[in-house]
C-alpha cells in the first residue's frame, strides 16, 4: 500500500514518540496536575512532556531530561549482576539482604592524576525475614534506624590494607572489611550490627595483622598492547556512607532505603 499523499516522515515518527513518552511522563508524574509550573515538579513535568510543534532537537532534549534527569530511566533498570537475577534466583532462595554503599569524596588533584573514586559495600542478611513476609512497614523501620546510625552525622569508614571479619552466620553477618586499625574495624562492625540493635560479639571478630605494604604508586604494566596504570591495592582512604538498599528475592529492582545528597536515587524511603 502507497504512503498517503503529502505524508511527512518527521511527523509520522514525532507522533509515535510522542504517544509512548507523554503516556509515560503522565504515568511517572500522575499526581502532578497538568500545564502547570507553579512547583518545581510541576516545572519539570510540563519540560518533559513532548508539545506537537516541538522541533526533532526540542523532542531530544524532553526525552533525556525526563529519562536520564529527572531518573525515569534508572527507576525502571533492572539492576546487572554477575549471574543474572533470575537464573540465581531460581537456583536458590536467600534472605533479604541489606547493602550500604560508601565512596569517597571527589578530590579533583587525586581524580585529575587518573585515580579513580575509592568505594566500599557492606553487605547482610535479615535472617528473621524472608522475601514472603518482609512488609514495606519494615523497610521504612531499617530506613530510620540506618539514617540515624549512618547519617547523622555521615558516617566514615577508614579504609587500609589490614584486613578484619564479623562471622555471625545465625544473624546473617559475613563481614569482611579492609582497614586502617583493629579499633576501626571494630568501630565499623559495631556501626553495622547497631542497624538491628545486635550486640558486639568478640568470639566472631578476627583482626588480621601483617608486614606488608603497599604502594600509592604502584607503577605501570601493558595490557592489550597499551601501558596503563597498575590498580592500587588496598588504597588509605576515607570512605563515606551514600546510600542503602534493600533487596528481596523474586524482586529484580531494590528497594531504597536511605540517600544521602547529591545520590541520584529515585523513590527513596529516606533522603537526607
Amino acid at each position: 500500500m502507497p504512503l498517503p499523499t503529502q505524508f511527512s516522515e518527521w511527523e509520522h515518527l514525532q507522533d509515535l514518540i510522542r504517544l509512548d513518552h507523554n503516556r509515560a511522563v503522565l504515568r511517572y508524574f500522575k499526581n502532578t496536575p497538568d500545564n502547570d509550573v507553579s512547583t518545581t515538579k510541576s516545572k519539570l513535568k510540563h519540560a518533559c512532556v513532548i508539545k506537537d510543534d516541538d522541533t526533532a532537537t526540542m523532542t531530544q532534549l524532553r526525552m533525556w531530561l525526563f529519562e536520564v534527569t529527572v531518573g525515569r530511566l534508572q527507576s525502571v533498570q533492572t539492576p546487572i549482576y554477575g549471574i543474572p537475577v533470575t537464573e540465581l534466583q531460581q537456583e536458590r532462595k536467600f534472605k533479604p539482604q541489606i547493602k550500604l554503599y560508601f565512596s569517597e569524596d571527589y578530590d579533583e588533584e587525586t581524580q585529575v592524576n587518573g585515580i579513580p573514586l575509592a568505594e566500599g559495600e557492606i553487605t547482610f542478611r535479615l535472617m528473621n525475614k524472608a522475601s514472603d513476609t518482609i512488609s514495606r512497614a519494615d523497610a521504612e523501620s531499617l530506613a530510620r534506624s540506618i539514617k540515624s546510625t549512618f547519617t547523622k552525622p555521615a558516617f566514615t569508614w577508614s579504609k587500609g590494607w589490614f584486613k578484619a571479619t564479623y562471622l555471625d552466620s545465625e544473624r546473617g553477618y559475613d563481614l569482611r572489611l579492609l582497614v586502617k586499625s583493629k579499633a576501626e574495624a571494630e568501630q565499623v562492625v559495631r556501626q553495622v550490627i547497631g542497624i538491628q540493635n545486635h550486640s558486639f560479639d568478640r568470639d566472631f571478630f578476627q583482626f588480621i595483622e601483617h608486614d606488608r605494604t603497599y604502594p600509592l604508586n604502584p607503577g605501570t604494566h601493558r595490557v592489550y598492547g597499551r601501558t596503563v596504570k597498575k590498580p592500587i591495592i588496598r588504597r588509605r582512604v576515607d570512605v563515606k556512607f551514600r546510600y542503602a538498599q534493600l533487596l528481596i528475592w523474586g524482586q529484580p529492582n531494590p528497594i531504597n532505603l536511605v540517600a544521602s545528597g547529591g545520590s541520584r536515587l529515585r523513590s527513596v524511603i529516606e533522603r537526607v
